[in-house]
C-alpha cells in the first residue's frame, strides 16, 4: 500500500504515511473527488464493494481516493477513475477544493481536503470489483431526492462534495 499525502490546514504538504495514521492521529489528508457525466446529465455513481476498509456497501461519486505521496490532485482523479471504473482519456476540470471532518465512521477521524473534478464519458465502464460492486447513471435530481431521504446510503463525503457541486452549478 503506498503512503498518502499530509498537509496542514491550508492545504501545504507536510509529509505522508498511511491512511491508518491519518484515522488515527487526525491527520489532514488529500482526497480526489471526480464527478463523470454522459451527455444525457446523468452522474455515474458507484457502490462501494462490500469488503473493503472503510465505508462498504456505501454510495459515492464516480470515482475518488486518497493523494498518494509524490501526486497532485489531478493525477490522483485520473488514477483513481482508471483504477475503479476502467475510464481513461477523459478531460477532467478541477471545480474547486472543499475541506471537511467526516464523522460517518467514529473510529476513524477524517479530515480531508477534497478537490472536485467533473468529465464528461459516454463509453464503457468496466467497474473494478476489488473495490466496486455496482455502477449507474443516475439523473441530478433523482439522486437528491435519494441523499434527502437515505442519507446513510452514501459516503458522507460524497454527500458533502455532491453539495459544493450543486452550489456552484446553479
Amino acid at each position: 500500500m503506498k503512503d498518502i499525502t499530509f498537509v496542514d490546514e491550508n492545504d501545504n504538504v507536510l509529509g505522508h504515511g498511511t491512511k491508518q495514521e491519518v484515522w488515527e492521529k487526525g491527520i489532514i489528508h488529500r482526497i480526489a473527488r471526480v464527478f463523470l457525466f454522459n451527455p444525457r446529465g446523468e452522474l455515474l455513481i458507484q457502490k462501494r464493494a462490500d469488503h473493503i476498509q472503510s465505508l462498504p456497501g456505501r454510495w459515492d461519486q464516480s470515482a475518488a481516493g486518497h493523494v498518494d505521496a509524490g501526486e497532485d490532485y489531478h493525477t490522483a482523479a485520473e488514477r483513481e477513475l482508471l483504477e475503479e471504473v476502467g475510464v481513461r482519456g477523459v478531460t477532467l476540470t478541477e471545480l474547486g477544493k472543499i475541506y471537511s471532518d467526516e464523522t460517518d465512521e467514529p473510529e476513524k477521524m477524517k479530515k480531508r481536503f477534497s478537490t472536485i473534478f467533473t468529465g464528461s464519458h459516454d463509453g464503457e465502464i468496466t467497474p473494478n470489483a476489488e473495490e466496486v460492486s455496482e455502477a449507474r447513471w443516475i439523473a441530478p435530481e433523482e439522486l437528491r431526492e435519494w441523499m434527502d431521504t437515505r442519507p446513510n446510503d452514501f459516503t458522507q463525503g460524497f454527500v458533502n462534495s455532491f453539495k459544493y457541486l450543486q452550489s456552484i452549478s446553479r
